[in-house]
Parts: C-alpha cells; structure tokens; sequence
C-alpha cells in the first residue's frame, strides 16, 4: 500500500514541476524571440472589418472605448463597429449615443443595439456575428484599450489564406497587485511559446480577430469563447497567429474579489474547454497536443493533484525522510504564501507572487469543482468578462 502511495505522490509531485516549471522552460527555449509580423498593407489593400463588442454595465469604461476606436489609424468607411448592449441597467447605450456625437467620433460608423431582456454574452455574440457576410470580424472588450495600428498589423496577417485568426498580447495599465502583473507576464510567454509550436492555444479576449467563414456558433453556456473559437478553428486545419505588436491596454483594474470570482470563471472554463476541445490532444496536432496537454489540460487538474500529493506526502512523512523533507517544504511554502496574503501591499514581492500562485489554485479547484457539480448557465456579469488564461 506504501508502494502505491509513494508512487502516485511521486507521479503528482513530478506532474506539478512538469506544468509550473518544466514546461514553461521548454516553452521559453523554443520562443527566444517573438515571430516577425507580417509586412503592412497599403491602404488601398485593407480589408472592411467588422468589430464587435458586446456590452454589460460598461458606463464606467464605454466612453474612453469609442473615443479610442475612433483614434485608430484605419480607413472609416471600411470599419462597422457593433456595439451590442445586452440587458443594460445602468445606461450604456444612451452614453454610447451621446458620445457618438461628440466631434472625437465624428465618422465612426457606429451601430448600438439596446437588447432586451439580458440574454448572456455567447447569444449576443452568436446573433451578432451570425448574421455578417464573409470577411474578418474583430471582437473587443470594452475596457481594452487599442493601439492606433491595431487594426492594420491584423489585417496584413490575413494575406495568408490559410490563417482563421489573429490576435494581440495583453498588458495591464496598472495591475492590482504584484502577483497579477507577474501572472499576465506568464500568461504572454506561454503564448509566445505555444505559437512557435503551431497555434497559441486561445487568444486573449480584450482583442482578436477572425475570418467570418472560419467562425461557428457555440452553445449559449460556453464560458471561454476566446478559446474555444480559436480551438475549432485549428481543428478544421485553420492557422493561428500571435502578434505581440499589437498591445491592448486593459483600463480595468481587478480588485482581489472581482480577481478570484474572474479566476474562478476561467477554471470552470478551462474544464468545460477540455471536453469541448479534446480534439487537440490527438497526436495529428504535433506540438499544439502537447501544449494542450501541458497547460491547459494539466491546469485543470493541478489543484487536486497538488493535494494529492500534499495528503501523500503527509501520509508518508512518518516512514521516510524523504517524504518527510518533502512535507517540510510544502509547510514552508504554504506558511509563506499566507504571510504574503497578511502582510498584503507590504510583503516582499516574491511572497506575493507565492500568495497570488496558492489562491490561484484555490480559486481554480472551486471553479472546476462547481462547474464539475452544478454547471451553472447564469447571464453574464462583468466579472465574467475577463482575458482568457
């Protein structure tokens, strides 16, 4: 019985270092240096783009959205922006409208739709985008803040006939805290490298964009649209790209509550992404399987292996020194993590990186465990509307 308790602490404990340490490693050797973007198009060679946004009580961010995308350097009448209000309350659309008219927007072709009732943001986005002719479609959040050229660099990747989609990095004007900014910068890397291995497993959400006839509808519970799209689109042989010039700025900063529920959202998407994805972890993917596998698939399962072997190593620290130096590290590390959390904006910042890392896995294990339990189909809030992980 020990022998078999060794082993699937062991087995944990080797899955553990694989996915947080190993593997990103690997990740950052084949990435050293970002791909080369693709050559800008002449103006008379852009393509009409399509954005969409779809809204939830935005009034907070919705005027610097537009007065952004009106700054952007594209050509005015080959870009439709669709702003789709679901279920507002506190009076997005009206603000919306009002700052049309403002002469910072002047030209913006602009369409607001006020819909009623409130009908969760994958129906919102089915309708919207459903409805458009072939082309490229870009989607937005709305407190992403666009750089001027955003819609040029995407554009000029779609020369390539066999590309589905293309999308930025994301960067945050000003974290919540230490461990936050420290996770984004991750998240980034493991892009950089995923693409060097075939396709960026999803894009972040604040922008992206795609060809119309590559997309599908998803089913109204989908939680990360911004990987499933990507996801199916590399299933039916469409290629991905990653452009880190293109930088989106997110204006919202997280507080720790709306930080955990949005952490809590993306793990029960990233269980519910597994099934629906599962596709890609067929070896015919090459490296986009093993990225799959890796991260996202690992991610799901971290936090109930880390316990696994947190309870393995317990059991076994009485009978060998080993196991017993292992469980005076996890005690270490858990007793710095919670420093970190006590101590707040005066820990050393390793310690909150440690904190941010041990909540994260908190916050991961109660989502997939709910989504696992109950999988809950409530209308969208605005802590739902986060960056895919």
């Amino acid at each position: 019985m020990q022998t078999l308790l060794a082993a699937l602490t062991l087995a944990a404990l080797a899955l553990a270092a694989w996915h947080h340490a190993a593997w990103p490693l690997l990740l950052s050797r084949i990435a050293r240096r970002p791909a080369t973007p693709p050559a800008p198009l002449p103006k008379a060679a852009l393509p009409p783009i399509t954005l969409v946004m779809p809204a939830y009580n935005e009034a907070a961010f919705i005027v610097r959205k537009l007065r952004n995308l009106a700054a952007l350097d594209y050509p005015r009448d080959r870009l439709l922006v669709i702003l789709a209000c679901d279920g507002c309350t506190d009076g997005t659309a009206a603000i919306a409208r009002a700052t049309l008219r403002e002469p910072d927007c002047a030209g913006l072709r602009a369409e607001v739709r006020d819909l009623r009732p409130n009908r969760g943001k994958l129906g919102v986005l089915n309708e919207a985008i459903g409805t458009l002719p072939p082309g490229i479609v870009a989607l937005s959040d709305i407190s992403a803040m666009l750089p001027p050229d955003a819609l040029r660099r995407a554009a000029a990747h779609f020369v390539d006939p066999r590309l589905g989609a293309v999308g930025g990095t994301y960067v945050l004007e000003r974290a919540g805290s230490a461990g936050e900014a420290k996770y984004w910068q991750y998240q980034v890397a493991v892009k950089r490298g995923e693409a060097a291995l075939g396709a960026p497993l999803g894009l972040h959400g604040a922008f992206w964009a795609f060809r119309r006839e590559a997309w599908s509808p998803l089913p109204p519970d989908t939680i990360n649209d911004d990987f499933l799209w990507p996801a199916h689109m590399v299933e039916q042989g469409w290629g991905i790209a990653y452009d880190e010039t293109i930088r989106t700025r997110e204006a919202e900063v997280a507080d720790p509550g709306l930080d955990a529920r949005r952490r809590r959202r993306i793990a029960a998407g990233n269980a519910q992404q597994l099934w629906r994805a599962r596709g890609l972890l067929h070896p015919r993917h090459g490296g986009i399987a093993l990225a799959f596998a890796s991260g996202k698939a690992l991610r799901v399962a971290m936090p109930f292996l880390l316990l696994l072997a947190m309870l393995g190593t317990l059991a076994l620290a009485p009978v060998s020194r080993f196991f017993l130096f292992l469980a005076i590290c996890e005690a270490i590390g858990l007793t710095l993590a919670l420093l970190g959390m006590l101590l707040g904006t005066r820990a050393l910042k390793p310690l909150v990186i440690l904190n941010y890392l041990v909540t994260g896995h908190l916050a991961s294990a109660i989502g997939v465990a709910r989504y696992l339990l109950f999988r809950p189909q409530a209308p969208w809030r605005r802590a739902e509307n986060a960056a895919t992980a």
